[in-house]
């Protein structure tokens, strides 16, 4: 907790990067925006009925990457047919920067190390913070991100530096 601050401030003040991890995953802006209302509605739901979590940021990541997981499971077709809708068309003109190459390849690994990538890299948590999150050991999340940034790097050629 935020010493001197309401549980739901506190709530409020981490919805910019629960909104990027929900994007992250879901891959669609209005997506990502239903996801984190509905988490943040259910965490304030849980305040209101006495719950007061320990670790208040990664509760509300676990909240939101399961919402997140549910909104996918509903929607699994019709993700598809946005991603191919939305894949870019090739241009001989200009070449993509290397990050976002490597977030559209993050995209497409699977589960476990799309997740763990995010949470470890772009929301910048800890281990153990990924770990709570995801409601999984420390030692399969550090097997996640090692698999998952090997896979990265694979499929971008090398471009990525191996000291990441």
């Amino acid at each position: 907790m935020i010493p001197g601050m309401s549980l739901e401030d506190e709530v409020a003040v981490h919805r910019g990067g629960l909104i990027t991890y929900a994007h992250r995953l879901t891959g669609d802006a209005d997506e990502a925006e239903d996801v984190v209302h509905a988490a943040m509605v259910k965490a304030l739901q849980a305040i209101r009925s006495g719950t007061e979590p320990g670790n208040v940021r990664a509760w509300l990541y676990k909240i939101t990457h399961n919402e997140a997981m549910n909104s996918r499971r509903r929607s699994q077709a019709g993700a598809q047919a946005v991603r191919r809708r939305s894949a870019p068309e090739s241009s001989s003109s200009a070449r993509p920067d290397l990050m976002g190459l490597v977030q559209r390849e993050l995209g497409t690994l699977d589960e476990p190390y799309r997740s763990t990538l995010t949470l470890k890299f772009l929301q910048h948590l800890k281990y153990e913070e990924v770990a709570e999150i995801l409601g999984l050991p420390l030692g399969t999340v550090k097997s996640h991100v090692a698999r998952g940034l090997r896979q990265l790097t694979e499929r971008l050629g090398g471009m990525l530096d191996k000291d990441v």
